[in-house]
Order: C-alpha cells, then sequence, then structure tokens
C-alpha cells in the first residue's frame, strides 16, 4: 500500500535555539514536513520582527529544504509598533502564552484585556493571533475549559481576528472551536489523538509522554477524533513537537514536552489508518491550515508506504516519542 499525498504543513512546533536545534532541524524532513510555523519561546524569546528574522536565519543554517514561517511571543510589553514592526518582516502570527504555565513562558499574560490594544491592531493588520489556552493557576484537567471564556471575549471584542487555539485537548475545545465560525481555529497535535492521561501517569509514570496541556480522558481524545474524521476545515495539524534532552525528562522535575517532528507523517498515517480516516490525512496535514493562515498550498509532495518503522530510541540526545514502538507506515525515501 502507497499513499503520495503533499507534504506536511507543522503549524506549530519548537525548534529551539541550541545543541537540540541542528537535531531538530533535520527531523523535518524525515518526518515529512516541508513547511513549519516555528513558536518563539526560546530562551531569550522571540519578541520582535527583527528577532524573527535573525532567528530564522539562524535555523536556515541547519535545513534550507523546509519553509519557515515565523511567530512573535506576546507579552505585558508588547506595544502596536511592534506589530506593525511584526507585519512588516513578514510575521505571520502573534503567539500568546499564559504566564509561567509551559516552557519559557516567564513574562506571558494573565489577564486578556490587557492586550486588547494590541488584539485591535492585529486585527487591522491581519496578524494571525495564536493561544496557549490555558489559564494559570487552574487545576491542571480544567485549565483548557477555563480559558476559553477568555477565546470567546477575545472573538467577541475582535470579530475579524483570525485566533488559532492551539494544541486542543479536551472535548470543551472542540465544541467552542466549531461553532465560532471561520474566523477561528485549532490545531491538534499528533499525540493528543495517540494518548490519555492514562498513558502519561497510568501503571507507570511515562515522562516521554508528558506534556502540556496535559493527555486528557479517553472521552476528551475522542473528541479529538471525530473532529479530524468529520473533515471540518477549523481544524488542522501543528504537532507542538517540543524536543528536550534525555536528561531534563527523565529527572526529579521533567520539563514537558514531547519530540515528534521525526516521525510525524508516519505516526499520523499509523492513527488515522487505525481509525479508518486515511482519506482525512492530506485536508488535516497540509490544506486546511494552508487556507485558514491564506498562504499558497506548498508544492512538495512524499509518498507513505505500509512498511514497518521501528521508532527510535535516542536522536541526538533526545527521546522521540513512541520510541521503541513500531508503525504500520513509513516515509519513502
Amino acid at each position: 500500500m502507497e499513499l503520495t499525498l503533499r507534504a506536511a504543513d507543522d503549524l506549530h512546533i519548537h525548534l529551539r535555539r541550541d545543541e537540540r536545534t541542528p537535531v531538530v532541524m533535520k527531523s523535518l524532513g524525515k518526518g515529512g514536513t516541508a513547511r513549519a510555523l516555528v513558536m518563539p519561546n526560546t530562551q531569550p524569546a522571540i519578541a520582535t520582527g527583527e528577532e524573527a528574522r535573525i532567528y530564522r536565519d539562524y535555523l536556515y543554517q541547519f535545513n534550507s529544504d523546509c519553509e519557515l514561517l515565523m511567530t512573535i511571543k506576546l507579552s505585558p510589553n508588547t506595544t502596536p509598533q511592534h506589530i506593525l514592526d511584526a507585519v512588516s518582516e513578514g510575521v505571520l502570527a502573534g503567539k500568546q502564552y499564559p504566564d509561567g504555565v509551559t516552557t519559557n513562558s516567564e513574562n506571558g499574560v494573565r489577564n486578556v484585556k490587557d492586550l486588547f490594544p494590541i488584539y485591535e491592531i492585529m486585527q487591522e493588520t491581519d496578524m494571525v493571533l495564536s493561544l496557549h489556552g490555558e489559564v494559570p493557576g487552574v487545576f491542571v484537567m480544567d485549565a483548557e475549559s477555563a480559558f476559553l471564556n477568555d477565546l470567546k471575549l477575545i472573538h467577541d471584542n475582535f470579530p475579524r481576528l483570525r485566533i488559532v487555539l492551539e494544541h486542543i485537548s479536551t472535548k470543551d475545545a472542540v465544541d467552542t472551536v466549531k461553532n465560532m465560525g471561520p474566523n477561528v481555529a485549532a490545531t491538534i497535535t499528533d499525540h493528543h489523538l495517540a494518548i490519555t492521561l492514562q498513558d502519561v501517569v497510568g501503571t507507570r509514570l511515562q515522562p516521554h509522554h508528558f506534556c502540556m496541556p496535559v493527555a486528557k480522558r479517553p472521552e476528551d481524545r475522542q473528541a479529538l477524533i471525530d473532529i479530524v474524521k468529520s473533515g471540518h476545515p477549523s481544524f488542522f495539524s501543528g504537532t507542538d513537537s517540543a524536543p528536550h534532552l534525555k536528561e531534563t525528562k527523565e529527572s526529579a522535575c521533567g520539563c514537558a514536552g514531547v519530540f515528534t517532528s521525526s516521525i510525524h507523517m508516519p505516526l499520523l498515517a499509523h492513527l488515522f489508518n487505525a481509525e479508518s480516516m486515511l482519506d482525512r490525512l492530506e485536508n488535516f496535514t497540509a490544506l486546511f491550515g494552508a487556507e485558514f493562515y491564506r498562504l499558497e498550498r506548498n508544492s512538495q509532495e512524499i509518498t507513505l508506504i505500509k512498511k514497518p518503522l521501528i521508532v527510535a530510541r535516542e536522536e541526538g540526545g533526545i527521546v522521540p516519542f513512541w520510541f521503541g514502538r513500531t508503525l504500520d507506515f513509513s516515509l519513502y525515501q
């Protein structure tokens, strides 16, 4: 069995800015990705258009075959001029993090009303608002659902602002986004389609399944699968692949984030085939997201073959998601 389709747009990825970067950049082609939206929560964060350009040039040193789309981090210090300058540099989105909830999210946002002037200029300039949708201080299983009122508040006040609720993990988020119209969309990760909280902290602790937002209940995972299977165009792929060195995952205070970029399309083919929805794969990974971001479709093609792929146990000091397991599909090289 062979499946030839357009290469992936990964519309949410972390590429780092240290010794992990060469490994991660090379993993993009290996996983079938042709274009990627790069998150800005590096150390230090990418906060301006100029910083985004410099960061992109740095990344292209390690792989110039994958097109990189850039973002800036929104914070209480962001000004309307920052947005205007970023737009002039071709920055596609502004990423909003809740304060202290995930990796390098310090100096994040605690009250969305504080950013209303920023949302206004983003709406005027047609910059996309990318949201990590959790509320700081709320119980981790409820933090995403608690954010949905803020999402509605932003959309009600700025109806022309295009918004992406990132890496959704709950049925509540699915139900909310699908009823908000064409200017609100959501990304869904590979791993949230694959696991529940049981796979993280069930019979044994599995640090390489630990991410933010955490994997949720079986009914939440099923809601994600069902909305993808329905072919709803407001839901598309963003891996949130977030590489950490092995020792920072397998530790007394392990980092949140899973590494999927090197197995992205084989993993999704494996998952989609199991759910009898391979016919939805190309829309989810290469068409719906491009349409929402108003991008030309990428022109690269890949071929997936029904051939077992054993996931590597380690890549350059980084342990991939589902390491050691066998996927049903491989990428034809």
